[in-house]
């Protein structure tokens, strides 16, 4: 069979499935410190976030380059092999290394399939489950992520370098609607639920972020051990974060109007 008539998850070849591995979490839970350390190991080549527009070896400038050559390929029919077609290409030329390709709840949608009904698991995760490819997968406590995330977007402090070398905007307390931290918990706990169920243990490595740090703020030795094990490397990994904590102190002092929402840190979703 030619491979243009090849089904869309048999794209990537066999012997290359277990270069490929796919970290998977909401935006700030801790994924881009996490997605440092995994980067650390000298097998691994970080392809960044795959489906942020500004990203170079991003999916949507593949995208842009295939349609380009060949116009049938927007098509919705076209997506998931075009996907896959994609994955395939950021295998690192090194026979040693590993790709890491970094996906957000909030972009799993981002794969059409033409037949799909409304409100079912998404088309990409069936593709990456049927290419027996790797996913970890970073959770985080649901109210603090979104806190964290309103936090951010309200006061534009995203990142801080562990070496203090970037000037963030100045700390300063917002408010938070009660409405949109519930509505916000509850799809992340659905986004997360989903990640976790379509994939069987052996293909899918599940860490939660509150587990992640040690008392010196540090990699535990124990998620280096599981990581190095799940992707079959040596454990090379630099535990010693690159980033900091944006927020340190307690969430009443960044909340103005913590009292409203201090309840939904332990609500049953």
């Amino acid at each position: 069979m030619k491979q243009k008539d090849r089904p869309a998850h048999e794209l990537v070849r066999e012997e290359d499935q277990g270069r490929i591995v796919f970290f998977m979490g909401g935006v700030r839970s801790g994924t881009t410190v996490f997605r440092r350390m995994l980067a650390s190991h000298p097998r691994v080549r970080d392809r960044g976030e795959i489906f942020n527009s500004n990203n170079p070896q991003g999916f949507f400038k593949y995208w842009r380059e295939q349609v380009a050559v060949d116009p049938d390929l927007a098509f919705p029919e076209q997506q998931g092999k075009l996907f896959m077609s994609y994955v395939a290409s950021l295998v690192p030329k090194d026979k040693d290394g590993i790709a890491l390709l970094d996906i957000k709840y909030e972009h799993l949608n981002l794969i059409h399939d033409a037949w799909q009904l409304p409100f079912t698991n998404p088309p990409m995760l069936r593709l990456i489950k049927r290419s027996q490819l790797k996913v970890v997968h970073l959770r985080r406590q649901h109210f603090y992520s979104v806190l964290s995330n309103l936090v951010a977007v309200q006061t534009g402090r995203y990142h801080k370098p562990a070496d203090d070398s970037s000037k963030l905007p100045e700390k300063r307390a917002v408010a938070v609607e009660r409405s949109l931290v519930l509505t916000s918990m509850k799809k992340r706990k659905r986004a997360a639920d989903i990640v976790d169920s379509s994939f069987e243990d052996g293909q899918r490595l599940s860490l939660d972020y509150e587990g992640v740090f040690d008392d010196q703020g540090d990699f535990q030795p124990a998620i280096c051990e599981r990581l190095a094990s799940f992707l079959s490397v040596d454990n090379q990994f630099e535990r010693q974060p690159a980033l900091k904590k944006v927020i340190d102190e307690p969430l009443s002092a960044v909340i103005s109007n913590y009292d409203e929402i201090r309840d939904l840190e332990t609500i049953a979703l």
